[in-house]
């Protein structure tokens, strides 16, 4: 039964933002699982580790609590839809979060 119902959970794919407190740079990516991104970026954060390898120099430079994560957006994956088509439809969506940042300010 668990594992049906886990099975059967609406997948919860969407953007995020891992912002540089120090620097105000930050990493804007699309997930199509935004539960699990979530928990890698606290799991990586409480082992003092680096969450993605374009941070290593700044996390090396100011530790781990120099970053915050933020979900941007949220977007559900219809019953119908591919996993292709979910990923293209979050990479659209990633683009138009991207046109709202100065390129100066991404990693």
């Amino acid at each position: 039964d668990l594992i049906a119902a886990y099975k059967q959970r609406p997948q919860i794919g969407g953007i995020y933002a891992v912002t540089n407190k120090e620097t105000g740079k930050s990493l804007v990516l699309a997930s199509p699982d935004m539960g699990g991104i979530r928990k890698r970026y606290e799991f990586s954060a409480l082992m003092g580790g680096c969450f993605h390898p374009k941070l290593q120099q700044d996390v090396n430079r100011f530790g781990c609590g120099a970053f915050s994560f933020a979900v941007l957006e949220e977007l559900e994956k219809k019953a119908t839809q591919t996993d292709r088509a979910f990923m293209d439809d979050l990479e659209v969506l990633l683009g138009l979060w991207l046109e709202r940042y100065d390129p100066d300010t991404l990693y």
